[in-house]
């Protein structure tokens, strides 16, 4: 069977890391790529081994036969994008943030309805994450009753770093809450269910940057924000997120979960990627190896972590082929899943305005 045709909208350091390789692994065909430079776009194209190459998208849509469209793109043209792709009738993979509020997910909602779907969510892709996942499912720790979850990156954490489009308000709204938000809130959903109300507060830490014109921009998103959360099975959740992460030749990046449960309790750091700690009530802690993976004890950190990514991108490569041909495939997110989460997002930047406890709506029906 022949791989599904794709366009790739977008081609920046993650397309060429991440989402090429393990589209390519799992049998699609790359066959066009788009940005907005005709000649990086080229540039792009002929380092994927790819023949066509578009600087509007509009153009590669018509031209190109195409079953589905990846984007990857900055965030103010994935409406546009996946508008588009749901008009010709294909599959869409979008990458998070998906959306710049919940009005643009639910126009996308609509504009994909009956489409096949995913958002590149990739802590369910997580092995890590996967064996959490079953072990809840189990009653390894009993009814949850708190989720707590740390994600920081040290990308913005030199104030030398110069201005780019991850400080413009018009891309990430409210800065590392609109960054790191979405895999966080899409996590607690994916492990423990839906999250009802609540209450938040951000801050940046370096207040400006250096524009590409030797200028002082002032930075109007935040580099740190805190979201504590109520869930509709009783349980609350408190989110704590970061992109100023102090930097470090080991570290560039760090996830940490601990859930709470009325028999046990349950820990994951990303320093430690191939374990989840289960302590349960009355017994000794002990460590469970991750699911999907060969063991991995005499490997060093950086490659416990490299083994790690590389097999969520298999992962997710494969789920994304199976989406683009029609299939569902159990865990795979979807846009009503990044629209369900945008509702959770904006909630929470509402509840630092206001200084509130803010009611997260229930997604409308598509209509």
């Amino acid at each position: 069977m022949s791989g599904p045709r794709v366009g790739m909208f977008g081609h920046g350091w993650w397309s060429r890391k991440y989402l090429v390789p393990a589209l390519a692994g799992a049998g699609a065909d790359l066959v066009a790529v788009c940005g907005r430079d005709p000649g990086r776009a080229a540039e792009a194209a002929a380092g994927f081994g790819v023949a066509r190459s578009f600087h509007r998208l509009e153009d590669m849509l018509d031209a190109v036969a195409l079953d589905a469209l990846v984007i990857a793109s900055s965030p103010s043209s994935h409406l546009a994008a996946v508008t588009a792709a749901g008009a010709a009738g294909l599959a869409v993979f979008c990458e998070k943030p998906l959306a710049r509020d919940a009005a643009e997910t639910a126009r996308m909602l609509r504009a994909c309805a009956g489409a096949n779907t995913v958002v590149g969510f990739t802590q369910r892709w997580n092995p890590a994450m996967r064996t959490v996942k079953r072990l809840l499912a189990e009653g390894a720790v009993g009814r949850v009753r708190h989720v707590r979850y740390r994600t920081a990156s040290s990308l913005s954490a030199d104030p030398g770093t110069p201005w780019d489009w991850r400080y413009d308000p018009r891309e990430y709204a409210h800065g590392v809450l609109s960054d790191l938000g979405p895999h966080a809130v899409d996590l607690i959903r994916w492990l423990v269910g839906d999250i009802t109300e609540v209450s938040a507060t951000g801050h940046t830490v370096h207040g400006s940057r250096t524009a590409a014109n030797g200028t002082e921009a002032i930075v109007r998103n935040w580099d740190e924000c805190a979201v504590t959360a109520r869930l509709a099975s009783g349980a609350h959740a408190s989110l704590a997120l970061s992109r100023v992460l102090p930097i470090s030749p080991y570290r560039r990046f760090q996830n940490e979960l601990d859930v709470v449960g009325s028999r046990g309790t349950l820990a994951f750091t990303s320093d430690r990627p191939v374990e989840v700690v289960l302590a349960p009530a009355g017994g000794e802690p002990r460590a469970v190896p991750v699911d999907e993976l060969e063991p991995l004890a005499d490997a060093g950190p950086f490659e416990q972590l490299m083994a790690v990514m590389r097999h969520g991108a298999a992962r997710q490569g494969h789920d994304m082929v199976e989406v683009f041909r029609g299939g569902a495939p159990e865990h795979a997110p979807t846009l009503a899943d990044g629209h369900t989460g945008q509702l959770v997002l904006d909630a929470a930047a509402a509840s630092a305005a206001a200084r509130a406890w803010t009611p997260c709506p229930e997604p409308a029906p598509v209509r």
